[in-house]
C-alpha cells in the first residue's frame, strides 16, 4: 500500500512539473489542489505530497490559506541565473574533462543518442537537457562547487524557465560538441563550448 502511494506521488510530481515546464501552470499561478486533483485523476494525498516535494525544490512556493503557487522569476533574476550558471558550469566542465572516468563521459553521450534520429517530445528533451548539465556538475570532482550549484537552485530555475525557443537539433549539436571535447580531454575547448551554449540560451530568452 505504501509503495502504491509512492507511485501515485511520483506520477503526480511528474505531471505537475510537466505542466510547469510547458507553462500550462504559469509563473505566479495559484494551485487549487482539489481542481488539479480532479483534472489529473489523482487523489489529494499523493498530489499534496508531490506539491510539497516541488516546494522543497523551490519550484512552488506556499501561499495563504494552504495554497501554493508557481514560483515567479523576474527577468533580471533569470539573466543573473544564466550568468551564475556560466561561471559555475564552465569550471565544472573543465574539471569534469580532467577528472571524469570514461564511464561518466559515456553516460553523457548515451543521453543524446535517442535525439540523433530526429525531433523528440519537447518535454522529454527538456528533461534530458537539464540532466545533461546536472551530470557534469554532479561528477566534476569538486564537492563545494556542486554544493554551491545546489544551494543556488539552478536546476529548479531551469525547470521554471522551461522550454526556450532554440531548435532542438541546435541544442543537441551543442551537447555533442561538448561531449566530443570532453572525450578528447580538451578542457579549455569543452569549457568554452559550455559557456557559449549557456550564453546562447540566455540570448534566446532575452530576445524572446
Amino acid at each position: 500500500m505504501h509503495q502504491f502511494s509512492e507511485e501515485h506521488t511520483e506520477v503526480a510530481y511528474t505531471q505537475v512539473k510537466k505542466m510547469i515546464v510547458t507553462k500550462k501552470l504559469s509563473p505566479g499561478q495559484t494551485i487549487f489542489q482539489e481542481r488539479l486533483s480532479e483534472m489529473l485523476g489523482i487523489r489529494l494525498d499523493p498530489l499534496n505530497k508531490a506539491l510539497e516535494q516541488l516546494a522543497t525544490e523551490s519550484i512552488l512556493v506556499h501561499s495563504p490559506f494552504g495554497r501554493m503557487r508557481v514560483r515567479e522569476l523576474s527577468t533580471q533574476e533569470i539573466l543573473e541565473t544564466f550568468d551564475c550558471r556560466i561561471g559555475l558550469e564552465t569550471k565544472a566542465t573543465e574539471l569534469f574533462t580532467h577528472l571524469a572516468p570514461q564511464a561518466r563521459i559515456d553516460d553523457l553521450r548515451n543521453l543524446l543518442v535517442p535525439f540523433e534520429k530526429g525531433i523528440r517530445s519537447h518535454t522529454v528533451f527538456h528533461k534530458i537537457d537539464v540532466y545533461f548539465h546536472y551530470l557534469i556538475m554532479k561528477n566534476c570532482g569538486n564537492q563545494k562547487l556542486y554544493e554551491l550549484y545546489q544551494q543556488g537552485n539552478f536546476l529548479s530555475s531551469m525547470e521554471l524557465i522551461g522550454l526556450i525557443d532554440i531548435p532542438q537539433q541546435e541544442v543537441i549539436q551543442d551537447h555533442l560538441n561538448i561531449v566530443s571535447a570532453i572525450h578528447q580531454r580538451d578542457a579549455k575547448k569543452a569549457a568554452q563550448l559550455m559557456a557559449a551554449h549557456i550564453e546562447r540560451s540566455k540570448d534566446a530568452f532575452y530576445c524572446g
